[in-house]
């Protein structure tokens, strides 16, 4: 049997295998919340059907990965400078902090005194 013969659709979050078993999960492909197996074929040992769930799973995962990659690709910057905007400088209202301070040696002891 192929473990990696999936036909996987990714709108109604479902798996099918070609020995005609499905499976359906709840969530995000990559991490479901729930999977549902259908019915296994007959004849099927306890490790192959848990070898199908798990391999129906990574392809429905890696189907999603993707189809994830493909669609951020596409996407382009909501807005793009123009390349012959000017510089300007920007206004803050931080203080530098390389700036000397501006009191005088005989301010300082003023201050201490009061």
């Amino acid at each position: 049997m192929d473990f990696s013969a999936w036909v996987v659709d990714l709108k109604t979050l479902t798996a099918t295998h070609d020995s005609g078993f499905r499976l359906e999960i709840e969530g995000n492909p990559r991490d479901p919340s729930a999977v549902h197996p259908g019915k296994f074929p007959k004849g099927l040992s306890s490790i192959d059907q848990v070898r199908l769930v798990r391999t129906g799973v990574e392809a429905l995962a890696s189907e999603s990965k993707q189809a994830r990659a493909k669609s951020t690709a596409a996407v382009k910057k909501a807005y793009v400078p123009p390349a012959n905007k000017p510089k300007r400088d920007t206004l803050s209202f931080k203080k530098s902090l390389n700036r000397k301070s501006t009191l005088k040696p005989e301010d300082e002891t003023l201050e201490e005194g009061v």
